[in-house]
């Protein structure tokens, strides 16, 4: 029985909603647990776990890539995170700290290490970030959605658990097989923030798209969605174009094929819904993961890989219409996509958590 647990992270929706997916699990199996959410001062983490109704602790983090831990600016919020991080930790005790990457996750992770509580990283991608490769060295337990295939980590404390969906869309989402070959629906999502090139290649192909009667639902990041939506309503005001999309569950159930960057937490969600898909990694994300995640994906037979410098070279219309126009092709990556998902990738880690609050109660 789990009565306190700490979840630590913050920065991007791809941190951010597989923590707070083991959050909702965590009250979900232990109702009278304490379940505390630690994230950045500045970042979207407070406005998305207070909505969910979770306990919300800020702590200061800025990103050091590039600059190094050493940098001036990092070594002053590092220690003021760090004294904090003591502080809450003694006041809350709680049973067991869990971080899933960014820099708001590392101190109250390692703090917890220093008080001896029992500590588990969770890393959604391929590739580790640079603050999950410090802590999975000093963490009880290193929980993992791909293969640790570079031996990033000590093998003894690995668990491969796959990334946890939001339980909105592992339960909301409704199956697509029955009417692929029947309708032709595209969404396009470039992430929470959207995808500038994404957004560009598409409006180059929105007529032929038109033409070739593909619904599409577009979500354009909201920095971008002014001037999307303007050509959207001289080519083709049909379709759905919003700068967010709330109900991603809604999105998923409508969609017989998905454009979109390749996120972990992204691919998770297409391979727990069952969802074909063509992907554009971001080439400027950090160690390139996004490549090395959606190359794994391709390889099980459930996406298309486009490298977005190749972009303006390929007829991105022909692509989802080609696609659209096999739907036995798309029932083979859909079931891929499904054999690949983890739906109990939650249960998993909260199994997990368990496990190591137990030994350490020994």
């Amino acid at each position: 029985m789990l009565k306190r647990v700490l979840v630590a992270t913050g920065g991007t929706g791809g941190h951010i909603f597989p923590a707070l997916a083991v959050a909702q699990k965590i009250l979900e199996m232990h109702p009278d647990c304490r379940v505390v959410f630690a994230g950045g001062e500045y970042g979207p983490e407070r406005e998305i776990v207070t909505k969910a109704g979770i306990t919300f602790k800020s702590f200061p983090a800025r990103g050091v890539l590039g600059r190094g831990f050493k940098s001036l600016g990092s070594l002053f919020w590092m220690s003021k995170s760090l004294v904090l991080s003591l502080f809450f930790l003694r006041s809350f005790k709680p049973e067991v700290v869990i971080g899933f990457g960014g820099y708001a996750g590392f101190m109250p992770v390692l703090a917890a290490r220093w008080l001896k509580i029992p500590t588990a990283i969770h890393e959604q991608n391929s590739l580790p970030g640079v603050t999950n490769r410090i802590l999975g060295k000093k963490a009880d337990r290193v929980l993992l959605s791909f293969p640790d295939e570079n031996s990033f980590f000590p093998a003894l404390k690995v668990v491969e658990t796959g990334n946890p969906v939001r339980r909105e869309i592992v339960q909301g989402v409704k199956g697509n097989s029955s009417i692929l070959g029947r309708v032709r629906r595209l969404l396009v999502v470039g992430g929470s923030q959207g995808a500038k090139a994404i957004n560009d290649a598409v409006l180059a192909s929105i007529k032929e798209l038109k033409a070739m009667d593909v619904e599409i639902w577009h979500q354009t990041g909201q920095v971008d969605f002014e001037r999307v939506s303007q050509v959207y309503q001289k080519e083709y005001p049909q379709a759905r174009v919003e700068p967010f999309i709330a109900d991603m569950a809604e999105a998923y159930s409508f969609a017989t094929l998905v454009l979109c960057r390749a996120g972990a937490s992204t691919l998770a969600e297409l391979c727990v819904t069952g969802r074909p898909s063509i992907l554009i990694p971001f080439p400027y994300a950090t160690h390139n993961h996004q490549m090395t995640n959606a190359r794994h994906l391709e390889q099980q037979g459930a996406a298309l890989v486009l490298a977005q410098s190749y972009l303006h070279e390929v007829n991105l219309a022909r692509v989802v219409g080609d696609l659209l126009a096999m739907p036995d092709k798309l029932r083979r990556m859909s079931r891929a996509a499904l054999e690949a998902g983890r739906p109990d990738a939650a249960l998993k880690i909260v199994q997990e958590l368990e496990k190591i609050r137990k030994k350490s109660s020994k």
